[in-house]
């Protein structure tokens, strides 16, 4: 008879330790959730901010250093070069707990050389700020090959309006709408 009872005994204290186990630990994933839910609202509000071309919305969104700067260039150079969403895809947490936005886009460049592009933005998000970005674009060889062609029949925009380019520069607007000319003259030429 004992020993029935103290395994009756055991069974529920172990019953109990697993319950916590198991409580405590749902409780972490739900925190977990939660803080990778409010970190996609604010990779989300910053895209609205960027898109929208509000940049004193999207100043309050960033964490002051180089990253920030080049998100507020590359925002000026879009407005310039009038991006409109075309497809804006929900933002997702990858393997590495960064998040990634994509946002296909219409513009100046991509009209002039008669393609789409899809920016996808890396970002890492901290008490509702993001504190890292980098991005991309997928543009295609075309516009790889415009490059060189600046490089070598403009090379003047990259020591006026696209110097220091995503990298310093103060002329973002400049930089995108002197792009935009030159993408048309080499339509016009070839």
């Amino acid at each position: 008879m004992m020993t029935s009872t103290y395994w009756m005994t055991y069974l529920k204290i172990e019953s109990r330790t697993l319950w916590t186990i198991f409580c405590v630990s749902m409780l972490m994933v739900s925190q977990m959730v939660k803080a990778e839910d409010t970190n996609l609202l604010a990779a989300e509000k910053m895209l609205d901010a960027f898109y929208s071309f509000d940049q004193p919305a999207l100043t309050k969104l960033l964490t002051p250093g180089d990253d920030a700067d080049r998100v507020l260039y590359y925002q000026a150079w879009a407005q310039a070069a009038n991006y409109r969403i075309k497809k804006r895809r929900p933002c997702v947490v990858n393997e590495e707990a960064t998040i990634l936005c994509a946002i296909t886009v219409f513009d100046d460049f991509g009209e002039t050389l008669d393609y789409t592009a899809t920016d996808t933005f890396y970002l890492s998000v901290k008490d509702n700020k993001v504190v890292a970005a980098s991005f991309e674009g997928d543009d295609p060889l075309v516009f790889s090959v415009l490059y060189v062609w600046m490089r070598v029949f403009r090379s003047e925009l990259f020591d006026g309006a696209c110097k220091d380019m995503f990298e310093g520069g103060d002329t973002p607007a400049q930089c995108s709408k002197a792009v935009v000319q030159a993408a048309r003259d080499f339509v016009d030429i070839f």
